[in-house]
């Protein structure tokens, strides 16, 4: 009888040990609302999301989401709360502070919003000086508007941008194409919605990546690893019908 209790310790140090073996690695992500991209509330605003999810899965890494403001999120990242961050333009700051992977998450011009009301035009940056400009806190373009002396009213998030614009106390918001329409017909009836309009030249040619802390003990790892995900949901064909699945046929 003395000798269960030693066989019952062995059963446990077994499962333990097992568990440990077959337990996957964790990757824990700081993200925002930026549908259809990525959202804490709305199934149809996770594109991103499943292919980031997707994307580690194929490595055998699981994925844990927190949702904050994004600048909250780059902090937290910065300062190694969390491993990472999505999704972001690359710079050369943000290449100095943080680690990349090779293959971006995906290709989406940046445009500047307006309302078809508006008389709006532009050829170079300055031009957005005789306009009243909009832009979200922690955005790129925040620096950029200070450097070239343009005073952009800002706000925390997409939809005050596109409230705002909707009411004339801005006339102008330079975001991601996919993302401003997504936003617009998400937050405006149609009657409203049909009210706005891209500039058809686009600011840039945005490609998307995940931020990796520096600060974290695996931050290159789970680098080089996502794109070996990536690649291989690409090579499978998954990663287009998570494209097909939010966007449509036509995207």
């Amino acid at each position: 009888m003395k000798k269960l209790p030693l066989i019952f310790l062995s059963m446990l140090i077994l499962i333990f040990i097992t568990s440990n073996i077959s337990a996957n690695e964790t990757v824990r992500l700081a993200i925002g609302d930026w549908a259809p991209y990525t959202s804490e509330t709305d199934p149809d605003g996770k594109l991103l999301e499943e292919v980031v999810t997707e994307a580690f899965k194929a490595e055998g890494i699981d994925v844990e989401y927190a949702y904050y403001p994004w600048k909250r999120s780059y902090v937290n990242v910065e300062k190694g709360k969390y491993d990472g961050t999505f999704p972001w333009n690359k710079t050369e700051e943000r290449e100095n502070e943080f680690y990349f992977h090779k293959e971006s998450l995906i290709k989406d011009p940046g445009v500047y919003f307006h309302l078809k009301s508006k008389d709006f035009d532009w050829n170079t940056i300055e031009d957005l000086k005789k306009y009243k400009v909009g832009v979200t806190i922690g955005y790129k373009q925040e620096e950029t508007y200070k450097e070239h002396g343009i005073v952009a009213d800002t706000v925390p998030d997409e939809q005050m941008n596109f409230k705002k614009m909707l009411v004339g106390r801005i006339d102008v918001y330079q975001t991601s194409k996919v993302v401003g329409y997504a936003t617009i017909n998400k937050l405006f009836p149609p009657e409203e919605a049909k009210l706005f309009t891209n500039h058809p030249k686009a600011v840039e040619e945005s490609e998307y990546y995940i931020l990796f802390s520096k600060k974290t003990p695996n931050g290159q790892h789970f680098a080089d690893k996502f794109d070996s995900g990536l690649k291989k949901i690409k090579e499978s064909g998954l990663y287009d019908k998570i494209l097909v699945k939010y966007l449509g046929e036509s995207h």
